[in-house]
């Protein structure tokens, strides 16, 4: 018999050991660890343990939906209005589709439970906090187009495409910023501060970031104003299952006087420099296709699409 229930403290290995015999295509990290789990979801201050619905069979688990929020607007507390959903099960069981729709169903019961009058499929930027450095890559990419599976489950249950999001990659052997007039100018009115492991600027950023390899750029101008920055991880424990190394852009903010500049080219280029004299590989990023000038940042800069994420809705 099937049984569906919230998290237990006996659950990790079996997690662990339902996730590698899922299909979530090459993006999600294999092999699987209770280690692994514990640090990128278990561990995180906001982790709810009803929030994971389980099904079972016996004692052996065949799936989980894990709902959870994002941060409210100054970043200091989840907010609840607006609920997303992870979901994975052990292929090739006879009742797959019905383990599947049941887990959603009370994933979605969950998020309206708590006040969520918005429900999502799929973690984005600042859509909800868990799996990131286990699923996607540099950020939560909504639900990649190499997890099929996954993502006929939110269509067959009534979602519709909310945001489409690329998942953008540049080598960076022997990469050189680019070199003109406006560039020279910034370069010669400002200057780039580094920092390792930098204070964390918020209750989210600490709560989804803290335990990362995290460096901060900075971009002064006069009299040290901060102009904007770009955050950048090692994409761990991801990268090294990949066997590559990976700088992954977390976020660049340029502050709004600033935009449209030139500032947000010359950091991203600066700090892709840096990273590749210290021996990175590969540069990613994610972003959403709707936001028109990032996309243009980055195709000036060489990155090129390698897959692509949906983030679904409920309509």
């Amino acid at each position: 018999m099937i049984t569906f229930d919230s998290f237990r403290n006996d659950d990790p290995p079996k997690l662990a050991d339902a996730w590698r015999a899922a299909d979530l295509g090459s993006a999600a990290l294999q092999p699987m660890t209770s280690a692994a789990l514990e640090d990128a979801v278990f561990s995180k201050p906001y982790f709810d343990r009803h929030g994971l619905v389980v099904a079972r069979e016996g004692d052996r688990i065949l799936g989980f939906a894990h709902a959870g929020f994002g941060p409210n607007a100054s970043r200091t507390a989840i907010d609840t209005s607006i609920g997303t959903t992870m979901l994975m099960v052990v292929p090739s069981h006879d009742r797959q589709t019905e383990i599947e729709d049941g887990l959603l169903q009370r994933a979605e019961q969950y998020l309206r439970d708590r006040g969520a009058t918005t429900i999502l499929g799929g973690g984005g930027p600042d859509i909800g906090g868990s799996y990131l450095g286990l699923y996607g890559g540099s950020d939560l990419p909504g639900i990649l187009d190499s997890s099929p599976r996954m993502r006929e489950v939110f269509r067959r249950n009534g979602y519709a495409e909310h945001m489409r999001i690329a998942v953008l990659r540049r080598p960076l052997e022997g990469f050189r910023p680019p070199v003109n007039r406006l560039q020279l100018a910034i370069r010669r009115a400002t200057t780039l501060h580094v920092i390792d492991e930098p204070t964390r600027r918020s209750w989210w950023e600490a709560a989804t970031t803290t335990g990362m390899a995290l460096r901060r750029y900075e971009l002064l101008g006069e009299g040290d104003a901060l102009l904007g920055s770009a955050s950048v991880w090692d994409v761990q424990p991801l990268a090294s299952s990949w066997g590559v190394l990976i700088a992954g852009l977390l976020r660049v903010d340029i502050e709004g006087v600033r935009r449209r500049q030139g500032l947000a080219s010359y950091l991203v280029a600066e700090a892709m420099h840096d990273l590749a004299t210290e021996g990175m590989m590969v540069a990613e990023a994610h972003v959403d296709e709707g936001n028109a000038p990032a996309v243009r940042l980055f195709d000036k800069l060489g990155f090129r699409a390698t897959d692509h994420g949906t983030v679904f809705r409920r309509p």
